[in-house]
């Protein structure tokens, strides 16, 4: 059987060479266009991460700037703060310098007060005991006048009894041996004091005293009593008229001090 004609809608087209080109040169803009867009993405991506990067950069320099700036800033204010306690530190050792030395010249001032203070006080009290107006203790003599027992039978009776001038005269040798105080009776005797009779009795600092009269006074105790005991002196004639007279030293006389006039031993 004889082979029938092929239709030509069935036949397959045969690829000429102007369709081939065509083709190739849609599928190399193909290609491009590819390239293109790989090349494009590329370069968003690395566009971005160098953004990314440098913009980080950025921040980072401006954190380590600000980081830096306050760090500074810390730093001058620490350096502030010292430089201003360290004036203020020299300023309170300055006035502390000056305080100790206003305190060293106040205490050198009131040093010498006080010596002079002291030198016034021990002047004073040596006053005040040549007065008579403090009491006082010291070495010295005992004197005790005492009318005679037998006054009373004599022919003269004053020669047995202690006269006014008795005891002034006992005084005065006292206090012409040095004597720094005497008390008659335990009254001070005093530059005003005074003794004398009014009739049968003995009045010194306007109090009366009665016999014994115990004459008490304070100084060098062997000087006091050799001038009372010296030959004919006025202890010898004290007992020539027969006036009992006793002596006694002693290591602790004690004085009263001067009061005043007073009449506590009136009778």
């Amino acid at each position: 059987m004889p082979n029938s004609p092929t239709p030509q809608s069935l036949t397959p087209n045969k690829q000429t060479p102007g369709n081939q080109r065509k083709k190739s040169q849609i599928r190399a803009k193909l290609q491009v266009r590819k390239i293109h867009v790989y090349v494009t993405l590329v370069t968003l991506v690395l566009g971005f991460m160098l953004a990314y990067s440098i913009q980080f950069t950025v921040n980072g320099m401006k954190q380590a700037t600000l980081t830096a700036d306050n760090e500074w800033d810390k730093k001058v204010a620490i350096n502030d703060r010292i430089i201003y306690e360290k004036e203020t530190n020299e300023a309170l050792a300055a006035k502390l310098q000056k305080l100790r030395t206003e305190v060293d010249g106040k205490e050198k001032e009131l040093s010498g007060r006080q010596l002079v203070s002291k030198q016034i006080v021990r002047e004073l009290d040596a006053l005040r005991m040549k007065a008579g107006v403090v009491p006082v203790t010291g070495p010295g003599v005992i004197v005790t006048l005492d009318d005679s027992k037998d006054a009373r039978n004599m022919a003269d009776v004053a020669n047995g009894i202690v006269h006014d001038k008795n005891i002034r005269s006992v005084v005065n040798e006292l206090f012409a041996a040095g004597a720094e105080g005497v008390s008659v009776n335990d009254q001070r005797f005093v530059t005003n004091s005074s003794v004398r009779c009014v009739g049968p009795t003995v009045i010194l600092n306007e109090t009366r005293l009665a016999p014994p009269f115990v004459i008490r006074a304070i100084g060098n105790k062997s000087t006091l009593a050799t001038a009372l005991e010296m030959p004919g002196g006025i202890v010898d004639i004290l007992k020539q008229k027969t006036v009992m007279v006793k002596i006694a030293v002693s290591d602790k006389v004690d004085l009263p001090g001067y009061v005043g006039a007073n009449q506590a031993n009136k009778s």
